[in-house]
């Protein structure tokens, strides 16, 4: 490789191999590998209904297999005539047609990827036939269960039986049951899987992704399929350099084994911007890497085939709470936050109990509470969610036993479903105030030895980013981190399992944070250059200031 801590790749779409001349192709090699030492090329056989001939295939792996690059196909199962070039995978015809092309390509390659493409949202008179009574999401699932058991796997297997298959899935994650992906069953199936981590514009694009799924989805996908989930893809689609860089900044802090350039003619294109950003990025974040351990976090819950307060991990990931994914209940975490997606398992009450009478800290969302409330949540809490919003721009910061101690200006209004609670049951810890009433945003309450938070999120989860410094450094205290950050929003924090941490600005202007160490009389080791000075020590924790620049990060070693 020629990074230590990770691989640089790239994708050639088949159009590009199609009909660009071999010379113009290894102009493009020469023109990206001035700026990012790539690796490793993925030869995209098939796309929307062009195919790269065999002889010109040839051509192309030698050339690249001259240039070093370690070469693997690549398949996108795209047609056109359809929405978003979606096959439909009940036609005889298309079936025929993908397993043709399974096979072809595993002549061709030892290892293969399906672009995320590969899905279906046909309704067309075939599938609705085929569907009977069951759901579309339960239908594509079986679906494509047995296309890439009985057409892709099969097909390949027959002309190559040591092929490495590859399934690349999309960013768009809590859409993956209505479109036919099912981890659960898919990562069985294939010999490893790749993760899409590009969020692009967070603000005008229609997927209305944060900037922290480049870092989520991938930790999520590395505990579906353990070791094998070998690389997050990010493009340079709608978003500028910095949206850009961001990307592969995160995608570098999840650990990911390679990082996917998408795609070499639009490298080319634009050599000496996005290349030589990308490359500037791996550079400078190589060496760091192999001084950050594992990743941990605050445990969460993101069942398979789940959705529900849709992309909310994100939201709070931005929020400085660091987070560790897995697609099964984590029942000895000491800490787990739990939003409504988390109601798809039916036995999910019963781990929550079982979690508190441990001695854990549960936090469930006001969405999860209100889905539960008629199965069991109300055992474990009483609350009523009225259903009726309140809006405040003033918050109280409060400790047990102290009423509103402090309060602070939000960034702006906040709209939240109203809560009702019986007082000094359950205590209010944080809580929006309006003229003579005040309306509870963070709640708790003990149940065993353990404690359940309620996190009541506002009608627009992008509001929590409006909350006061105060109020999200109280939220994440209640954590029980190593390292708490007290900010306001739009700042992440990434924790590893040997003391190291990284902090990624995402604001557009300079800030002042401050990082609590749970530890007296520790100091601070810089990785990066960049310094935290101390601000005090005292029992049971220390306490360091920093500035934080817009796009900036700094990295750290916590040293007693």
């Amino acid at each position: 490789m020629n990074y230590i801590n990770f691989r640089a790749a790239t994708y050639a779409p088949a159009e590009y191999l199609h009909n660009t001349p071999v010379d113009m192709i290894r102009a493009d090699i020469e023109k990206v590998g001035r700026y990012v030492k790539l690796d490793k090329i993925y030869l995209e056989t098939y796309r929307t209904d062009t195919t790269v001939e065999r002889d010109k295939m040839e051509a192309v792996k030698e050339l690249f297999t001259a240039y070093g690059f370690q070469l693997a196909g690549g398949v996108t199962t795209t047609t056109r005539g359809s929405l978003m070039w979606s096959m439909c995978f009940t036609d005889p015809e298309n079936r025929k047609k993908l397993g043709d092309i399974a096979a072809y390509t595993a002549e061709l390659f030892d290892e293969i990827m399906f672009d995320d493409f590969y899905f279906t949202n046909c309704r067309c008179e075939l599938c609705i036939q085929a569907k009977g009574e069951r759901d579309w999401a339960s239908f594509r699932m079986d679906l494509m269960n047995d296309v890439s058991e009985n057409i892709v796997i099969k097909r390949a297997k027959e002309v190559n039986p040591g092929v490495h298959l590859i399934i690349k899935y999309p960013n768009w994650y809590e859409s993956f049951p209505a479109c036919g992906y099912n981890p659960e069953d898919e990562t069985r199936m294939f010999g490893s899987i790749y993760t899409g981590t590009e969020t692009r514009d967070p603000h005008y694009t229609h997927q209305n992704l944060q900037r922290y799924l480049s870092y989520f989805l991938p930790r999520l996908m590395e505990r579906v399929k353990p070791g094998l989930n070998g690389g997050g893809w990010y493009d340079l689609f709608e978003c500028d350099l910095d949206d850009y860089v961001q990307q592969a900044y995160l995608t570098i802090f999840a650990k990911c084994r390679e990082n996917m350039l998408f795609c070499l003619p639009l490298l080319a294109r634009f050599p000496a911007v996005y290349a030589a950003a990308a490359g500037a990025a791996f550079d400078e974040t190589d060496m760091l890497m192999g001084k950050m351990g594992e990743p941990i976090g605050v445990a969460c819950y993101k069942p398979y085939h789940s959705y529900g307060e849709r992309h909310l991990y994100d939201f709070l990931g931005m929020l400085g709470i660091p987070l560790d994914p897995y697609p099964e209940y984590p029942l000895n975490a000491p800490v787990i936050i739990l939003t409504a997606s988390a109601a798809w398992d039916g036995d999910i009450i019963s781990k929550i109990k079982q979690s508190l009478l441990d001695g854990s800290r549960v936090f469930v969302t006001g969405g999860l509470y209100d889905k539960l409330k008629h199965k069991g949540m109300q055992d474990i809490l009483p609350l009523e969610v009225t259903g009726k919003s309140v809006t405040a721009d003033m918050f109280s910061n409060n400790g047990y036993g102290r009423n509103y101690e402090s309060s602070a200006k939000a960034a702006g209004s906040v709209t939240m479903p109203r809560i009702t609670y019986s007082t000094n049951d359950i205590w209010v810890l944080s809580a929006g105030l309006t003229p003579y009433a005040s309306h509870p945003l963070l709640l708790c309450g003990s149940y065993g030895k353990g404690f359940m938070y309620v996190l009541n999120i506002p009608d627009m989860p992008a509001d929590l980013y409006k909350l006061p410094a105060e109020t999200l450094t109280l939220l994440r205290g209640e954590m029980k981190l190593p390292v708490t950050l007290e900010s306001g929003a739009h700042v992440g924090l990434f924790l590893y399992d040997n003391s190291a941490f990284i902090l990624q600005s995402f604001l557009d202007k300079p800030e002042k944070a401050r990082l609590r160490i749970s530890l007296p009389g520790v100091e601070l080791e810089s990785l990066t250059g960049v310094k935290a000075s101390k601000a005090r020590s005292g029992e049971g924790e220390s306490v360091f200031e920093i500035t934080l620049m817009p796009g900036w990060y700094g990295a750290f070693r916590v040293k007693s």
